[in-house]
């Protein structure tokens, strides 16, 4: 089964889902709460991380767009980018850093 990366609020979480990367927290400098990539959600999980204050967490969701849809979309995505980084200066090594992560985060 084919997914796809969802980014979304702690609040929108539910049992079951399946982290498509890792789950690191941290207070003061010091790791307090850490799930891996490809960890499946429990109870006691979403309890864990309302209380150590979460906010988002990175979902695999299953995916049932047909390929030629998945294509589409990540040519007007990719396209969408360009015309937000259209003004920027991608010989800027910072810049060109965040273009790359945008570029892969909206690509997803």
């Amino acid at each position: 089964m084919k997914t796809r990366p969802r980014y979304l609020p702690l609040i929108e979480a539910e049992v079951g889902m399946l982290l498509d990367a890792p789950v690191r927290l941290v207070n003061s400098g010091f790791l307090t709460f850490s799930l891996p990539a490809g960890h499946t959600l429990t109870q006691d999980n979403l309890n864990q991380l309302v209380a150590h204050r979460a906010e988002f967490i990175y979902v695999a969701e299953p995916d049932s767009r047909p390929d030629a849809q998945v294509a589409a979309d990540a040519a007007h995505d990719a396209h969408r980018v360009m015309e937000i980084f259209a003004g920027a200066d991608l010989s800027d090594p910072n810049i060109m850093a965040l273009f790359d992560q945008v570029v892969q985060y909206r690509s997803a």
